[in-house]
């Protein structure tokens, strides 16, 4: 059967050391891997972006081959540095418009697939088979959302119940509509690294919004004596603000490894015992809404799981696993990296259907729910 012709359209950029863009590389190398005919299209809105899918593999750590489309963004967006908030929505909008445009005049795409409101509202408006994946509300987004899926070749992708819940109103079509956590790279972990007895890692980025992920209460836990025994890997930048932290520590088990490409940080994983999730109250998306990537690789390195206790990590799989501490109770942390030794990680068997192989296999049963045939696995 001839392979089904995709267009992941997306206004992300690429390379770029977000874990959006990993998710995003994440999920076409597996389409591809599957059987489907991918092309990324995005702007050329940042200067380290890149057109050559060499540099994407390098840097993505994968050796599957798709189609790049990097187009051209003639927008003030990126440009300057004042009223950024703006200068986004509009120049996402107009991106949006004027790329659908172009797609629909001159390519022939089965399925569509987006992170971007905008261009789900495009392409829905023209009746298009198009999958768009929501990671959290918004005031725009409900707007838009309310509109697209009332069009019956509309369909939405919610990272978790929470998401599903406060769009249900907005789903005229029931089967259009689905929760699908995010997942790891099956192939990453297929290695078998040895254990370092009580090595704790916290990876991604120290920032989240322009705001500190509270990595400094992790710091000032392991300053406590209970915890001398534990050394404790940090993977993730920027370098201003891993200096910064570094200053400020006196401890020699506490490393900053700073960003590192997905394939280091996967053998850092293999090679701990537990894993941290982390991160301030001041976003509604952190403690609501967030299915963080790391979760799921977490998982699949065997590692066991300590996390802050919100409302978006109580609803993870595997829940009744993680040890929960109180934002900001050093008492019930500390209490947790100890209680750690006692419990057990979440065995393959039950991990693997969190893989990214079973997401894309779930992705493509979505997208032929209105007769779209699926690719040949």
């Amino acid at each position: 059967m001839k392979s089904k012709k995709l267009a992941y359209v997306t206004y992300q950029t690429f390379p770029a050391d977000t874990a959006n863009s990993l998710q995003t590389i994440t999920n076409i190398v597996e389409m591809s891997n599957q059987g489907l005919d991918v092309e990324l299209i995005f702007p050329d809105r940042d200067r380290k972006s890149s057109q050559n899918i060499e540099d994407l593999k390098e840097y993505y750590n994968f050796e599957q081959t798709f189609s790049l489309t990097r187009t051209d963004h003639n927008l003030p967006f990126g440009k300057y540095n004042f009223l950024n908030k703006f200068f986004y929505h509009i120049s996402h909008y107009l991106w949006a418009k004027s790329t659908v445009r172009n797609i629909l005049k001159k390519r022939n795409f089965e399925l569509y697939f987006t992170r971007s409101d905008w261009v789900f509202y495009f392409l829905s408006r023209k009746n298009r088979n198009v999958i768009f994946e929501c990671h959290q509300p918004s005031k725009l987004r409900n707007f838009i959302l309310n509109k697209c899926l009332q069009y019956k070749h509309s369909k939405v992708i919610f990272l978790n119940s929470s998401l599903k819940e406060h769009y249900e109103k907005s789903i005229k079509y029931l089967e259009n509509a689905i929760v699908l956590n995010n997942g790891y790279r099956d192939d990453l972990f297929i290695k078998d690294f040895q254990k370092h007895s009580k090595q704790v890692v916290f990876v991604g980025e120290l920032l989240r919004f322009g705001s500190s992920r509270n990595i400094e209460f992790i710091l000032s836990c392991f300053e406590d004596s209970r915890l001398d025994d534990f050394t404790l890997k940090i993977v993730g930048g920027p370098v201003s603000h891993v200096e910064e932290l570094k200053s400020r520590i006196q401890k020699t088990n506490i490393s900053f490894l700073g960003r590192q490409n997905h394939e280091f940080t996967v053998e850092v994983l293999l090679k701990s015992e537990i894993g941290i999730l982390v991160n301030s109250s001041k976003n509604i998306h952190s403690t609501n809404y967030t299915s963080p990537l790391k979760y799921f690789e977490y998982l699949a390195a065997r590692l066991k799981i300590v996390a802050v206790d919100f409302k978006s990590h109580r609803n993870l799989p595997f829940a009744n696993n993680i040890l929960f501490f109180q934002e900001e109770n050093k008492e019930e942390f500390i209490q947790s990296i100890l209680d750690s030794q006692k419990i057990t990680p979440i065995i393959e068997n039950d991990f693997k259907k969190l893989s990214i192989s079973e997401r894309v296999k779930n992705i493509i049963d979505l997208a032929r729910l209105e007769g779209l045939e699926p690719p040949t696995l």
